[in-house]
């Protein structure tokens, strides 16, 4: 099958290779174990990984792990070569036993490494869930993990309730902008942090009122947006020097979500307790599996009413053809891209 694989570290540009390589089968993935870098060789005393679907893929989406495991600044080592890309939809050929229903069916999916979502055969993972009829490809490609996210980080960590102010980070990204839906959805007034006009666009359209370009001084900006209070609410899928510059636009007691690393991983200022301020670390992993599970169909519950009643989307930046993913994550790299960008792996 053709995959888009990384050997080296480098900008995607560089490291990502189309290549013939050989399809997943049940029998490769016997004796797998999962840890945060993806599909490892079974430890002792741990039971292999048995939640998964082989997929006939038929669109993967890109986003940001994409770049920053080409660049080795992912938080968690992922071995090399490893097929690139985190999402999809397909066609479940296999299963296991109970996924068996979804035989013949078409699904959307987490992919883990090294079996990523930008191959003609991929594996889907933990996440799975049907598409209905009514959803096209690109919808489904570019929805669960950014809306998964989203929701983890605003509501179940992040606490975000009506009559907030909340800040997004980023909002223009795939994370971001669910984040920016799922805060509006709340009752929650937010502000929406972009790097240019064309994204504050985009995010205006999403319910962000008003928006603050990263080119301004952010603290200031958010400070005089609320009065000089400052938000209730950071979320931050960005962190880094912009992450933690923005904090002191905080309000006394407020909490900053740490949901993402666009700007990197960098030690965090102690003197955040001084305020009352509450640092939240955000991630959909680490939790025993039928704690995941559950939170996934109550997550998924949550989405389902809310693009029911018209108040949530997921945002695509564009559709190109699977030759074309490698100039398209470069793209992503170079932030210009907002949304998700959908790869087109294979025709409906």
């Amino acid at each position: 099958m053709k995959a888009w694989r990384v050997h080296e570290v480098g900008e995607p540009q560089d490291t990502f290779r189309l290549e013939e390589v050989d399809e997943p089968t049940p029998a490769a993935l016997a004796g797998l174990g999962m840890g945060l870098g993806g599909w490892e060789p079974l430890q002792p005393g741990r039971e292999p990984f048995g939640d998964w679907v082989l997929l006939d893929m038929r669109a993967a989406a890109l986003a940001l792990p994409d770049v920053t495991m080409s660049r080795g600044d992912y938080p968690v080592p992922v071995g090399r070569p490893y097929i690139s890309g985190q999402e999809g939809v397909g066609v479940v050929r296999e299963a296991t036993s109970g996924r068996s229903h979804l035989v013949g069916r078409r699904v959307v999916a987490c992919c883990i490494q090294p079996w990523g979502s930008l191959a003609e055969v991929a594996v889907g993972v933990g996440m799975i869930f049907e598409v209905p009829d009514a959803v096209t490809d690109t919808e489904a490609a570019a929805f669960l993990i950014a809306a998964h996210t989203g929701y983890h980080a605003a509501i179940r960590r992040g606490g975000v309730a009506a009559g907030e102010t909340v800040a997004v980070l980023g909002a223009a990204g795939g994370v971001g902008s669910a984040m920016v839906q799922l805060s509006v959805a709340q009752g929650a007034r937010v502000i929406a942090v972009v790097g240019d006009d064309a994204k504050a666009e985009v995010v205006a359209g999403l319910g962000a009122e008003p928006v603050v370009h990263a080119a301004v001084d952010t603290p200031t900006a958010l400070r005089e947006l609320t009065g000089g209070r400052g938000v209730d609410v950071i979320l931050d899928p960005v962190q880094g020097e912009v992450g933690a510059h923005a904090r002191a636009g905080l309000a006394v007691g407020g909490r900053h979500v740490l949901c993402g690393h666009a700007g990197g991983l960098i030690a965090h200022d102690p003197s955040f307790y001084l305020w009352n301020q509450t640092l939240v670390g955000v991630d959909l992993g680490g939790y025993p599996p039928e704690v995941m599970h559950g939170w996934h169909l109550e997550t998924q519950a949550h989405l389902d009413r809310l693009i029911a009643e018209g108040r949530y989307r997921p945002l695509v930046d564009r559709v190109v053809p699977f030759e074309d993913a490698g100039a398209a994550v470069a793209d992503l790299a170079a932030r210009r891209v907002a949304g998700r960008v959908v790869v087109q792996v294979a025709d409906a």
